[in-house]
């Protein structure tokens, strides 16, 4: 298994600092998220047409992956307007996450609307994992779904895909969010296991299906250990990917704290 970290962590640098700091921590890959501030990749230079060969050189050069672009997508709207603009989205980062070499994109189910059918919305959320699926096919992109939101648990996404077989669509497994709901790892491993294809590692000492709190992976409660060793039994030689999110709690350590503390825990737990 290889180490990665998401920009989230570090949402003001610029590609350079990412890379540098990868380097300096002894990462194998990035998960990129934000860049300079701002989630919006396709409006940046280093990501547009003129620039993303540069970019991708850069992360070549200094060994690293692009593991995955990690979007904000989702697809719960029944506005046509809404859900065309979520498309869009959708090819903008497949287009990126290709320049890139990148073979992921992130996903989510999204919140449930409370004034919305339930099944209309099912419905629609599956309409739109196909279609990004689909593109993300023709680019050799894997699109992943998240276990967040309103599918945060096992039982969540697979009640929400039931028998729907969406070609080239894997899951997304970030420990924290099953586990807050209820659900053991061993559980959530036993119904998604051939399916996760990236994982997001947080820790949190304080948490419930309402909220949750974030500390240095280690730290707090989650048994990190055992994540690991269901994956490392199933033979996953994907990313485990540190999701510091510094973006939405400013009050949390820096990425100078935060990323080299995951590297050596991480390695620690791998060396086992």
């Amino acid at each position: 298994m290889k180490l990665s970290f998401s920009t989230l962590g570090c949402p003001e640098y610029d590609v350079d600092q990412v890379i540098q700091i990868a380097n300096q921590c002894g990462y194998d890959g990035v998960e990129i998220r934000m860049i300079k501030g701002t989630s919006a990749l396709h409006t940046l230079e280093e990501f547009g047409p003129k620039g993303i060969g540069v970019t991708r050189d850069k992360f070549n050069r200094h060994g690293l992956e692009v593991v995955c672009i990690s979007t904000g997508v989702r697809f719960t709207s029944l506005d046509p307007e809404e859900f065309k603009e979520q498309q869009e989205m959708t090819k903008l980062n497949i287009d990126i996450a290709a320049g890139l070499g990148a073979r992921y994109i992130r996903v989510f189910g999204g919140p449930l609307p409370e004034n919305q059918d339930r099944e209309e919305t099912f419905k629609r959320i599956r309409e739109g994992l196909a279609y990004a699926a689909q593109i993300g096919e023709s680019r050799e992109v894997l699109v992943l779904l998240e276990t967040h939101d309103s599918f945060s648990t096992s039982k969540q996404i697979c009640e929400l895909l039931g028998d729907a077989h969406i070609e080239n669509l894997g899951i997304l497994w970030d420990v924290l969010h099953p586990y807050r709901h209820g659900e053991t790892f061993a559980e959530t491993f036993k119904a998604l296991g051939p399916w996760i294809k990236h994982v997001h590692v947080k820790d949190s000492a304080n948490f419930s299906e309402e909220e949750f709190d974030l500390t240095l992976v280690g730290e707090g409660s989650l048994p990190i250990g055992e994540a690991v060793e269901l994956l490392r039994s199933s033979g996953y030689q994907g990313y485990l990917s540190l999701e510091w999110e510094k973006a939405w709690h400013p009050e949390i350590e820096d990425a100078e704290v935060a990323f080299p503390h995951y590297a050596n825990v991480m390695k620690e737990y791998l060396e086992r």
